[in-house]
């Protein structure tokens, strides 16, 4: 398992090749440029993709779209619409970028830090966000847009998902959390009770390279005691 500090060395390695980067991924022809949060290096976006619950004829909010997957996988196998933002802009152009490389037209890519440019009467079926479940101190200060895509301080990022998201879904809706095993389960269970929400455990695998367990979790409401 890395810690912060190799997190933080491997980011700016990512950065030190040609750029973009041409990928083929679940059928589709894809670049990742420069600064946007690099794939090959964290890759539980490929076994998230390979793992999304049905989605099929659903209406998404993908938090942090990256260079594009999952959204864009989502949105060419079912779903009936993708808005997916991120806060870097870097990864938004990134994004729409492969959108039209693949003429993908049932998404929407917006700049947003998590949900402050999502308008508060659109709800969706599923909202969902690979999450940057590496912990650090409050006061930690961010050095790029790209350690956004692996650091939350403090978990406030999580507290503000959590205690916001809920209000975004539908009447069925449900949030989807990728959180490895690197992650604080203590911080997380604490929020989730302070939000009087539920966790359901979905799917988990180890992964073959970052010594990290992926796992995917769906979380609601907590149903009321009768």
């Amino acid at each position: 398992m890395d810690t912060l500090n190799e997190v933080r060395a491997k980011l700016a390695r990512s950065q030190q090749q040609s750029f973009p980067i041409h990928m083929e991924e679940f059928g589709l022809n894809l670049v990742v440029n420069e600064g946007v949060f690099p794939p090959a290096e964290f890759q539980s976006w490929r076994w998230l993709g390979e793992n999304f619950p049905p989605f099929q004829g659903k209406a998404i909010l993908e938090i942090g779209c990256g260079f594009g997957l999952p959204g864009l996988h989502l949105a060419k196998s079912g779903a009936k619409s993708i808005l997916t933002c991120d806060i870097n802009p870097a990864a938004v152009a990134n994004t729409i970028e492969n959108a039209r490389r693949n003429g993908i037209n049932n998404i929407r890519v917006v700049q947003s830090d998590i949900f402050s440019n999502i308008q508060t009467d659109q709800l969706f079926d599923l909202i969902y966000w690979n999450y940057p479940s590496y912990y650090a101190p409050d006061q930690y200060q961010f050095r790029d847009h790209l350690e956004r895509g692996a650091v939350d301080p403090g978990y406030r990022l999580l507290e503000r998902f959590l205690s916001e998201g809920p209000a975004r879904l539908n009447g069925a809706g449900r949030i989807l959390l990728g959180f490895g095993s690197n992650a604080r389960d203590d911080l997380f269970e604490a929020i989730a009770k302070r939000n009087l929400l539920s966790a359901t455990l979905l799917r988990s695998s180890p992964s073959s390279d970052v010594g990290v367990t992926y796992r995917l979790f769906s979380i609601q409401k907590t149903a009321p005691a009768s």
